[in-house]
């Protein structure tokens, strides 16, 4: 055996300080708090700790074997402060293979103290996590304490695969690698060190993901496994959604199998039991009380100017002197506001970079068909053969309706909904844009301006102004992409007919996009996809992506009433 080591250093610790020792306390038998007793003499009594910490420093005494690294704290009653297993920290790459230890998660507490030989005390832990039950909802908490140990990075490499999987390519060094099919079956696998698990248990108040109780199952085996598993919200679809956890206590890392795949459970087990997972002597800092206090703080400002926007469109609407008809021009009016906001001296210069596009709409109309000879199959932006009859005319496809309050779903919430079937119509646009500017932008030359507009659905709301409808739609179609793949549930078209083809490189076409010099018109066609029952309440919304804030009010952009 190695000798001991044994020294003493200074180390700085931040404290919250205790107060001055009473002269005079209070004895009372009879406490509030479970354990203690009033009878403290002749020690002093303190009742004060200060709510601002402080960096102080303490004598340390460190013990060190070939097993053990021990630091104690004499000033703070001699106990174990900080110790380390120095088999699993000897700067040597760590190789967990299956038959090594993986403590399970979900484990019980006792259970997974078990594996610290450091002390028996239940309260010193390196890596917790449990689920709980939450009427139908299972959550898994994480507790890490960064304190026991170091967090390494971790790699993780399949060792099997199921016939017919490879690679995607990926970042080097990222945590998530992805396996696929050409039938479009989907695996991925993700890594998460101590201190990635660490911040995710700061941010979301130990929560690392939930799901329905009757998902959840456990395999026994090598090692305890986790699955969640819930039918594809697409009805279509014979492929199910299944996440595998697999957490160690020990290493401190946690790993996510997520599958989109018609594998069998068995399967994705014989996946998890065959990674390979190499804890790197590269280490990783936890983030800091600042850092997680300020990435908090930004979660906080993004939710609430979200809501903030939400609330004042849904408000405000939009005004009738944005709404243009058929046949009308239509510029840009955030470009001027934001002009105004600039002093004299850079308003010009900001309006010579940015290019004054205005749009015509020349006419519109509904069509159950797009003839061959008229309609040419290369100028379609997307894959029409799943969706489209030999006749050109459009099939049935199911969609889900989401009330206002679950616009932004989940898979679990669709899992109680039933899908609707409906019938489609082609929306032909016949447009007009036109640079005004007497420039064009280098962007513009290389890659081309916005052509098409996103259609949306729209109602009345009061005092006439247009707002967005409470009610949405999700595809619960496979590969389903003709419709809502806009922001606020709106769509892109389906077909351009003037797509701009990159020099030098023979059929690589920019699909909505069009380089258009100082003083040039074009003319062009595009066609949307829009279900039956939305065609009364149609509007083009153009140049969405300017729609900013400025002193609390959200600029909107114009719409053109397409409604029939």
């Amino acid at each position: 055996m190695d000798a001991v080591k044994l020294w003493e250093e200074s180390i700085v610790i931040p404290t919250y300080e205790a107060g001055e020792a009473d002269k005079n306390p209070m004895f009372l038998e009879s406490r509030v708090y479970q354990g203690s007793s009033g009878k403290i003499y002749p020690y002093p009594t303190i009742e004060k700790i200060y709510d601002e910490k402080k960096d102080k420093t303490y004598r340390a005494v460190w013990l060190e074997n070939e097993y053990l690294k021990v630091m104690v704290l004499p000033e703070l009653g001699g106990r174990i402060q900080r110790a380390y297993d120095m088999i699993g920290i000897s700067g040597e790459r760590k190789v967990i293979r299956r038959r090594k230890r993986i403590w399970p998660a979900a484990a019980a507490v006792a259970a997974l103290t078990a594996g610290l030989s450091i002390t028996a005390a239940a309260v010193n832990y390196y890596l917790k996590v449990h689920l709980e039950e939450e009427g139908q909802v299972l959550k898994y908490y994480i507790e890490v304490d960064k304190e026991q140990k170091e967090a390494h990075q971790i790699e993780v490499n399949p060792t099997y695969l199921p016939k017919g999987f490879e690679a995607e390519q990926a970042e080097e060094g990222a945590p998530k690698k992805t396996y696929g099919t050409a039938e479009g079956d989907s695996i991925s696998i993700i890594s998460y060190n101590a201190a990635e698990l660490y911040r995710m248990s700061q941010l979301e108040e130990n929560v690392f993901a939930e799901y329905r109780k009757d998902s959840y199952s456990a395999v026994e085996g090598e090692q305890k496994l986790d699955l969640f598993t819930r039918k594809n919200e697409k009805v279509d679809s014979d492929r199910e959604i299944t996440d595998v956890y697999l957490f160690s206590e020990e290493e401190g890392y946690g790993v996510w199998i997520w599958s989109e795949s018609s594998l069998e459970q068995e399967e994705l087990v014989k996946i998890a039991n065959g990674l390979e997972i190499t804890v790197l002597e590269e280490t990783v800092p936890y983030p800091s009380e600042a850092e997680i206090a300020e990435e908090r703080q930004k979660d906080k400002d993004a939710a609430k100017k979200a809501e903030a926007e939400q609330e004042y469109r849904s408000s405000n609407g939009v005004s009738e002197e944005l709404v243009y008809q058929v046949g009308e021009e239509v510029k840009d009016t955030t470009r001027e506001m934001m002009a105004e906001s600039y002093p004299d001296y850079l308003r010009e210069v900001y309006l010579s970079e940015e290019e004054d596009i205005r749009f015509t709409v020349l006419s519109t109309a509904v069509s159950d068909t797009l003839p061959t000879d008229t309609f040419s199959q290369q100028y379609f932006t997307t894959d029409m053969e799943n969706w489209m009859n030999e006749d050109t005319s459009l099939k049935a496809h199911q969609r889900y309706r989401l009330g206002e309050e679950e616009g932004q779903t989940t898979l679990d919430a669709l899992a109680d909904k039933e899908a609707e079937t409906v019938n489609s119509k082609y929306v032909i646009v016949k447009m007009k844009a036109k640079n005004v500017s007497a420039f064009q932008t280098d962007l513009n030359k290389t890659v081309g301006v916005s052509i098409a507009p996103i259609l949306t659905v729209m109602q009345e709301g009061e005092a006439g102004k247009l707002v967005y409808p409470q009610e949405t739609f999700w595809s619960a179609n496979e590969g389903y992409d003709l419709q809502w793949g806009a922001e606020r549930g709106g769509s892109f078209p389906i077909y351009f007919d003037k797509p701009y083809f990159t020099e030098g490189i023979k059929g690589v076409k920019s699909r909505l996009f069009c380089p258009l010099a100082p003083g040039e018109e074009m003319e062009y066609t595009l066609v949307y996809v829009v279900d039956e029952d939305q065609l009364s309440n149609m509007y083009l919304h153009f140049y969405p992506q300017n729609e900013i804030e400025i002193n609390g009010e959200y600029l909107t952009t114009p719409y053109v009433d397409i409604s029939q």
